[in-house]
């Protein structure tokens, strides 16, 4: 029996390490979670710094390809090369002054030796001589000296001007390059400070996801050993309860031997009173059991703690039923939300798929309307385009008319001085002046006929001899002529 109550021992040490292991685990849970939630705003902080620091350091690669751009190298190389060829003017005008100091040198030694001659020139003629000689010298040593001065000073002028613009090149670009020194060290700063708190960031990321995996895997080799422990319990307690069914059995019948026999009625009474007998012997074992077992469980003697750890443990049951139905909730509401969006994206679709066929049934509608119209152009092209045959035919013919009755030379168009085709604009003045000619011709004709019905009444009156003597009557006059007038514009 030894060994039973040895591996009874172990199972209950592991149940309660297993307990204990589960306390801590959610408890650490609880943490974690109560720690991310206040973790949550510098995390979101630090993700916006590294956002920030990420899009510093996009422009400053930018910025650095610009620099080694091939414009801004070209113009490096061009400033490189101006540069070089400044130099180079530089050191030719330094030849060139030394040169000119060399030969001022000569002439400077050579006027000194001219200088001596003339002295000793002076010394052997007369005072006049030496007095003209002196002046002359003198003038001739001041216009020297004046030149030279004017040369001197205009070489210096130069010089001093082309220094001047050089050194204000080289201020500014030496302004410019403190500038950029300055820049790039704080962009550079800036850049390694951020790589700093990214590797921390990465650090501590890296840390945490070790932690996790080490507790994952000890909570993995937990869950086997509680599971072993648990298949070898079950084991142990069904021999147990097999050998507690065998000790009841035999104690049974062991009190039913020794017993006196009684009668039946006394032995059922007996009976029924040692059957509830041990039947709250039975719940009395139970429950001491149970709260033998509760206090192994919870490694507490006190009753008052046990207590108090219940309710702390209903409390957090409670808790956790709390978020589990507000997960739920929250849940029930997202899948609500979601069927409500596919609704509104099935309404949106049909509504789009029915503006589809408006908009085709209206681009029918528009096409059948354009097609209408383009008919209607086109007939009423046609109908233009024979009316526009018809009026110059009509043209031809008044111009073919104008040109037989010999009215074509207006008095409007011979004073243009040019003579023009029938048209719109000109034909009035061609139908007016057919008029007036046609109107002449009529006047002629009736005057022709007044004049033949007059020839035609003098041939058919009788001789003289045969009439009576008349008293003469006035002799007939033709209708004035009207004298046409010209035609108005």
């Amino acid at each position: 029996m030894a060994a039973p109550t040895d591996d009874v021992e172990m199972e209950k040490i592991a149940e309660d390490e297993l307990a204990k292991l589960q306390r801590q685990f959610r408890v650490m849970e609880i943490d974690r979670a109560t720690v991310m939630s206040s973790v949550q705003p510098t995390l979101r902080v630090q993700r916006n710094i590294i956002r920030s620091l990420n899009n510093e350091l996009d422009k400053i690669m930018i910025e650095l390809k610009l620099t080694k751009s091939t414009s801004n190298v070209l113009e490096n190389a061009r400033t490189r090369e101006k540069l070089i060829s400044l130099l180079k003017d530089h050191e030719r005008c330094s030849a060139e002054v030394k040169e000119h100091r060399g030969t001022i040198t000569e002439l400077d030694f050579l006027l000194k030796q001219v200088q001596k001659e003339i002295k000793g020139l002076k010394t052997r003629g007369t005072g006049c001589e030496m007095e003209y000689a002196n002046t002359l010298t003198s003038q001739t040593l001041l216009s020297q000296l004046e030149n030279r001065l004017d040369t001197a000073m205009k070489k210096f002028n130069t010089v001093n001007s082309e220094n001047f613009t050089v050194r204000l090149e080289i201020d500014k670009l030496l302004r410019d390059r403190q500038f950029f020194n300055m820049i790039w060290k704080n962009q550079v700063k800036r850049l390694t400070d951020g790589k700093a708190q990214i590797l921390d960031l990465v650090e501590q990321a890296i840390t945490t996801y070790d932690q996790r995996e080490e507790w994952c895997s000890k909570l993995d080799a937990l869950k086997e050993k509680a599971a072993m422990d648990y298949r070898k319990h079950c084991m142990e307690v069904r021999e147990l309860q097999r050998q507690l069914d065998h000790s009841l059995k035999l104690e049974e019948f062991l009190r039913t031997k020794g017993t006196v026999r009684l009668t039946a009625a006394d032995a059922k009474a007996e009976a029924k009173r040692l059957e509830q007998q041990e039947a709250e012997l039975r719940a009395y074992n139970n429950y001491v059991n149970i709260l033998e077992a509760i206090k192994e469980f919870a490694g507490e003697d006190d009753v008052d703690k046990l207590i108090l750890e219940f309710n702390r443990r209903e409390e957090e049951n409670y808790a956790l039923f709390n978020y589990i139905n507000e997960v739920n909730t929250e849940l029930k509401n997202l899948n609500d939300n979601v069927k409500a969006l596919k609704i509104n994206i099935d309404e949106e679709h049909a509504k789009y798929e029915a503006k589809l066929l408006q908009q085709q049934d209206s681009i029918e509608s528009l096409k059948s309307t354009l097609e209408e119209k383009r008919e209607a152009t086109r007939r009423l092209r046609s109908s233009c385009e024979r009316s526009e045959e018809v009026l110059s035919a009509l043209l031809h013919h008044i111009q073919a008319l104008a040109q037989t009755s010999e009215c074509n030379s207006l008095p409007l168009l011979k004073l243009l001085g040019k003579y023009f085709d029938v048209n719109v604009t000109n034909a009035r003045l061609y139908i007016k002046s057919l008029e007036k000619k046609i109107s002449e011709v009529v006047d002629v004709i009736r005057v022709d006929e007044y004049l033949q019905r007059c020839s035609d009444i003098k041939d058919r009156t009788p001789p003289s001899s045969r009439r009576r003597r008349q008293r003469p009557a006035a002799s007939p006059r033709p209708p004035p002529r009207r004298d046409p007038q010209p035609a108005q514009g």
